[in-house]
This record gives C-alpha cells, structure tokens and sequence, in this order.
C-alpha cells in the first residue's frame, strides 16, 4: 500500500503487471532467463529451469531500489555523452561556417586579380560551393536534432526512475526497471553504434595552379573539397570532382644517371624508404641506388630480370619474362639472400 500522493507521482509511469502471453499475475522470476513470469509461464516455457532458478517477486525485487539506481546511473551517463556528442556537433558546425567564410573570401579576393572572363566559372563554384555547404548543414543538422529528441527521452525517462524510485513499491520498482532496462539497453548500444560512425566534414579551397594563365589552359576556377574525419577514427574520405588528367603538369624532382649509359633498364620500384631499385636486363642483376643518386651495390639473380613489384619494405618481387617465375628476394643489407 502506498499512499495517494505518492501514487500520482508514479500514475504516469507504465508497469506492467500481468503476463503479456497469458494475463496472470507476474509472481515469479527466472534468474536463469532473467525474466518475470507468471505460474503458466513456468509450466509451459521454463519447465528445464531448476527449482533454485525460480524464486518469488518478492524475494526478486529485494534489492530494486539499487537496481534503479544503477539504472539512473547509467542513464547519466548516457546523458553525459549524448551533451559531449551535441557540443561536438555543434563545434563542427561552427568550423564548417569558418571553412565556408574563409573560402568565400580568398575566392573573393583572387578574383580581384582576375578579369571578365572568370565570371562564369566563379558562378559555377559559388554554386557547388553552396551545395556542398547546405549538405553539410543538413548533416549537421538533422544530427543534432536527433540528439536533442534521445536526450529529452532520456532525460524524462531518467525523471520517471526518480519518482518511482521514491515512490513506489519495490515489486512495482524490480519490474518497471527490469522491464525498461533491456530496452534502454538496446537503446544505448545502438545509439554508440550511431555516435561511433558521426563524421566531421571540413571544407576547403583549392586555386586552380594555372590561375595566371588561364585564358589558355584554365576549365574551372578551383575546387571545393569536402572532408569527412570520423570522430572516433582517423579515417576520412574526400568528395568532390576529380581534377581534369589534361590539367596536370609534371615537374621534374631530381635526376641522376644510372651506370653504363646503355643499361637496358626494364623495372623500376621505389620503396618506403626511398630506395630505388632498377632491373637490369642484360646484366641479370638488381642495380640499387638510393635517392640522391648514389649507387649501394649490385643484387645478382640467376635469370634476367623483367620486372619488379614491393612486397614489404625489405621484399621485393623480381619476374622474370623468358623464365615464367617470379621470386622474392630480401633486400636487406645483412640478409642479401632470396626467399
């Protein structure tokens, strides 16, 4: 018995009392299936449990009050990360607004230094600019509004333990705990499962490099580049259009002259450690040098090697044309034997 005033508290609060299968009273508890049950339960759907597993709702429910505190406190906690979750999301927001203005103004000013016929093209990347950012705001957006509703529910949930914590029964307490705990369980796990995959997205400008010389070779006025970091991972993924092959220019970086100056070089493999490795046709041997040009040494192999390929930083693949089989050879200095 409980009295009037106390009862109110909890009138909102929704426990279940009978069996759902078959309308009797919950009087019992499975410890073995974890689950309240009523005389025809035990009967027909736990007839293995053992008599020590079955044991009454009111010996079950002696300790509910700690059981609703510990409910509640996993509910904070909940509530904790789902307030760290939203303040990420909205300093994420903010930053993709910098990204946006900062993009806007170095678009601005570089087109100062351009004349008439960059209009057009400034046109199309304000556009894909705004795309772009309004998808970004729309992420972000619906994630928090997201965030906000589970958080009110947890919130009004975690208020409803309070009441009936101090309020009701402790029959009444062990069976609206055990009854919502799984759920909110269920409800936890799926929202970290959610919360582990929220990416940051980041936006940024790229000048097309032939800007100054774009009556010529110039199809676009930059690019915008959109990245998504996942929070929880350094993995990120770039979209955004893939830059014209006719648009690149190569620049040579370093040059040095391999020995014999009629070497028939046939495979070429740079490896982690910026070694260079050349395969030698006629010489049937592996000519190694390393990234200032410096000859190391000589790597002799039974045929005449074809090509090359990185297994590991240490390993490489030698094929050999006329032969039909590859070979893995160790290219370390101490161990200069093939595998």
């Amino acid at each position: 018995m409980i009295s009037m005033e106390d009862y109110r508290k909890i009138e909102d609060i929704t426990i279940k009392m009978n069996c759902g299968m078959h309308g009797k009273k919950l009087n019992l508890y499975c410890k073995k299936h974890e689950i309240a049950v009523c005389v025809t339960c035990i009967a027909s759907e736990h007839k293995s449990c053992s008599s020590s597993n079955v044991i009454s709702i009111e010996e079950a429910s002696k300790r509910a009050k700690q059981s609703a505190a510990d409910l509640e406190q996993l509910i904070t906690r909940t509530l904790e990360n789902f307030k760290y979750f939203i303040n990420n999301r909205e300093i994420a927001l903010e930053n993709v607004d910098k990204d946006e203005q900062t993009i806007r103004k170095t678009i601005e000013d570089t087109r100062l230094n351009l004349n008439e016929y960059l209009n057009e093209l400034e046109r199309k990347l304000l556009l894909d600019l705004r795309s772009k950012h309004a998808n970004c705001q729309s992420q972000y957006t619906k994630s928090l509004r997201q965030l906000n509703q589970k958080r009110i529910e947890k919130e009004n949930l975690k208020e409803q333990i309070i009441k009936m914590k101090h309020s009701a029964s402790d029959i009444q307490v062990f069976l609206g705990t055990h009854q919502c705990n799984k759920a909110i369980s269920e409800q936890i796990g799926s929202r970290k499962k959610d919360i582990r995959f929220h990416t940051d997205t980041s936006m940024k400008l790229e000048i097309d490099p032939f800007i100054n010389s774009f009556m010529e070779e110039v199809t676009q006025f930059g690019e915008i580049r959109v990245t998504e970091t996942n929070v929880g991972q350094a993995k990120t993924q770039t979209h955004g259009s893939k830059q014209n092959i006719c648009n690149i220019s190569l620049q040579l970086k370093q040059k040095f002259y391999i020995k014999g100056c009629v070497v028939p070089i046939t495979g070429c493999i740079i490896l982690s450690d910026y070694r260079i490795i050349f395969a030698d046709y006629t010489g049937s041997m592996l000519m190694e040098y390393n990234n200032k040009g410096k000859h190391i040494r000589d790597i002799l192999v039974d045929h005449r090697p074809f090509d090359l390929a990185a297994v590991y930083s240490d390993r490489i693949v030698v094929s050999y044309g006329v032969s039909k089989y590859m070979e893995i050879i160790n290219t370390n200095r101490e161990n200069e034997g093939r595998m």
